[in-house]
């Protein structure tokens, strides 16, 4: 029987501005009426087990919620009569209440499209004032239910049959329509912390924690322990091991203070870990954490994943310590996260059913296949059409129903003994995402908030020592240091991530140093009112400059042969509060003469890498026709494809001889324009897709939208230049 874990990770910073006492944004209210409700409910429902991972900071905020009618900017916008809204307001209102999946969310309400549609029309040719006077009050009143509707999630409509009707209606909404929808959330909120203290006696759900304030517990711990996964420039040294043994200690017992029993497992922040995390979480009485694959692998020196990965190991610290740990299936959980979303539900269960029947079937080890799923339990959803509903109905019923595989939970696994785990006695210092931490330190933003972050603490370490400081003044100036320790801050520091508040990100960072001040009663230093993140951002486009005559090789040939090409960094920006591990482009090069368009796709790791998973990448060009092409792949010298052309009506024709490509070092591949139905002048929409032989989308580049490519005429070619 092979034994499958569910461990779904709910999460939100500490949204609150202590100074104005005031949530700066509203994902803790939204997310409670999805992800939170959605998934316990639906395991109860279908009859599968799992654990949830709730972070101390998500419960906080949460009770604040349910106990003491606290708001936030999007909700008093909500509350506000649009008749009597100032202009700024009601641009407060069409530039935020879109921020939710459009094609899954917004696109299915005709009313909501709509009002879409009026927004991309005037948004880059006037400000958010003036567009939003093109709005009427009506308008507003129905972007102001849409955008609160479409943030329920599908058990909460089973439940209030209100939101059904509302969503039938979608359109010429009413004031006790907006009044009826915001006490149903009321509701929600109220019922999440009851609902899961429920469900956990009922053993549907073992109930984990993070440390408090969801810091890399490594870096709070000792910034310079980076230096063992990681040479990127560092800051200087921030090294406070009490605040990060106080996160997971007092996490852990705030959380058993909540749930009323005793929390025996932890999901460390973004799985990081380092040998010092042991004795804190044995210290702590925790008695499993878990983490990700690339850890195990680093920490036993062993990448064969099918021999190592399926059963739960011991920690163990120099002090003989132990905690027991189980590591995350990455592939697995990111099909899951991603991929699911774009296949049939039914597809998307098979694969995953088999998947972990395959992985039991090839691990060899001394008990039974112990599969672990971690994943994101809030944000995945809203990408999966009707929330996730069908796909997590079809998943929950195969898994009750199969013989072979049953759901539990780490604790039960935990509790039948430990004796005969394997153990590992030298874990390595890394996060789930690449091994290492440099999503959260290294570049030069992240650098700038440790230090920003290490001004502030050493200031008040040397303020405590010549100044009598209150308890109560002390412990809330603590919390100001913990809340700014969290990880979320840094995430969107930096390259790698961007969302369209990484302004209120940072000035919610500062401000939580700030008020250090604001406790002491002292004006804060002028260095915290100066943003951290960038304001210019360099595009992740640059368009060609010249025409360029690359030979299609497949390999490396120099440096010129693509001078001049325009390109799209594929490793920028790579997403928003989620992580997709599963990224195999790096960087696409595209150009073109006067006869052909060129493309050059190098990969995140060397063809062999790839060749034996029998992979396929199908490229998409859009015009007056659409034309798409699909190559294995595999190492390939230069050779014609087939490409496929198709209108509204359907295929019209496929065509030898229009393409070539070559594979080797990299994927090349040229089309000649004239020949696919490209005339001169005329631009071109351009994406790709890789897919498994199952049919899986690993990867679509670029993530959203499409490359533009305009075919040259001589006009076009007069204005290029080269540097």
């Amino acid at each position: 029987m092979t034994e499958l874990v569910f461990l779904w990770h709910m999460h939100q910073p500490f949204y609150k501005d202590c100074i104005r006492n005031k949530y700066l944004m509203p994902w803790v209210r939204l997310h409670a009426l999805k992800g939170y409700y959605d998934l316990p409910l639906a395991m109860e429902k279908y009859g599968v087990r799992g654990v949830v991972n709730v972070v101390p900071s998500l419960i906080e905020q949460l009770k604040d919620y349910a106990e003491n009618s606290v708001s936030d900017a999007w909700l008093e916008h909500t509350l506000l009569d649009p008749a009597e809204m100032k202009e700024e307001q009601k641009a407060f209102v069409v530039k935020n209440f879109f921020m939710l999946n459009w094609d899954r969310l917004v696109r299915t309400s005709p009313r909501y499209n709509e009002l879409l549609g009026k927004r991309l029309r005037y948004e880059k040719k006037l400000d958010w004032v003036e567009t939003a006077k093109l709005f009427s009050d009506e308008e507003i009143l129905d972007l102001q239910v849409l955008f609160n509707l479409k943030w329920f999630g599908f058990m909460a409509r089973e439940k209030f049959e209100k939101l059904v009707e509302l969503d039938r209606k979608d359109c010429g909404f009413t004031k006790n329509d907006k009044e009826d929808l915001l006490e149903i959330q009321r509701k929600v909120l109220r019922e999440i912390i009851p609902l899961y203290r429920r469900l956990a006696e009922e053993k549907v759900i073992e109930i984990s924690f993070t440390p408090f304030y969801h810091p890399i517990f490594p870096l709070v711990y000792d910034t310079d322990i980076a230096k063992r996964c990681m040479d990127s420039p560092l800051p200087a040294k921030y090294s406070y091991p009490e605040d990060a043994k106080w996160h997971l200690e007092e996490g852990k017992r705030y959380s058993e203070e909540t749930w009323g029993k005793n929390i025996d497992g932890m999901w460390p922040a973004e799985g990081s870990v380092s040998p010092e995390i042991i004795e804190a979480a044995a210290n702590a009485g925790v008695k499993w954490l878990a983490t990700d694959e690339t850890i195990l692998m680093k920490s036993l020196g062993n990448s064969d994943k099918a021999k190592v990965l399926y059963t739960p190991y011991l920690l163990k610290s120099e002090k003989n310590q132990s905690v027991a740990a189980f590591f995350r299936d990455k592939y697995l959980s990111d099909l899951l996260g991603f991929s699911f979303s774009q296949m049939k539900p039914e597809q998307a269960a098979d694969i995953f059913v088999n998947y972990v029947k395959n992985a039991a079937a090839n691990f060899h080890g001394s008990r039974e296949a112990v599969v672990s799923v971690i994943m994101d339990g809030e944000n995945a959803w809203e990408s999966y059409p009707d929330n996730g509903e069908h796909f997590l109905k079809e998943l929950f019923t195969r898994l009750k129903n199969d013989s072979e595989i049953k759901t539990t939970t780490f604790g039960d696994i935990v509790s039948r003994g430990t004796d005969k785990f394997p153990i590992v006695d030298n874990l390595y210092s890394g996060s789930w995402i690449n091994g290492n931490y440099e999503i959260w330190i290294g570049n030069e933003e992240d650098n700038s908030a440790w230090g920003y972050l290490k001004r502030v603490r050493d200031f008040y370490t040397k303020y405590s020592l010549n100044h009598v400081v209150e308890p109560q003044i002390h412990n809330e100036v603590m919390r100001c240091f913990y809340r700014a320790e969290g990880s979320d801050w840094f995430w969107w520091y930096g390259p790698q991530f961007s969302t369209e508040n990484d302004w209120l990100f940072d000035r919610l960072f500062r401000r939580h140093l700030r008020r250090v001040y604001n406790l002491l009663g002292m004006n804060y230093p002028t260095f915290l009112d100066i943003p951290i993140s960038s304001n210019s951002e360099t595009s992740l486009f640059v368009d060609p400059t010249t025409e360029i005559n690359p030979i299609i090789s497949g390999r490396n040939n120099g440096y010129y042969e693509w001078a001049g090409a325009g390109f799209f960094e594929n490793s920028r920006k790579a997403g928003g509060a989620m992580y997709n591990s599963i990224k195999l482009v790096d960087k696409i090069l595209y150009g073109f003469n006067r006869e052909k368009l060129f493309f050059r796709i190098q990969l995140t790791n060397p063809m062999h890498f790839y060749e034996h998973k029998k992979y396929f990448i199908k490229g998409f060009l859009m015009d007056h026709q659409n034309i798409d092409f699909a190559l294995p792949m595999v190492r390939i010298e230069k050779t014609p494809f087939l490409i496929h052309c198709s209108n509204e009506s359907g295929r019209v024709a496929d065509m030898v001889g229009a393409g070539e490509a070559a594979f080797d070092e990299v994927m090349e591949f040229s089309l000649y324009s004239k020949k696919i139905g490209l005339k001169a002048g005329e631009k071109a929409k351009v994406y790709f897709k890789i897919l498994s032989n199952e049919g899986i989308e690993l990867e679509r580049i670029p993530g959203n939208g499409s490359i533009e490519v305009t075919v040259p005429d001589d006009a076009a070619l007069f204005k290029l230049w080269d540097v």
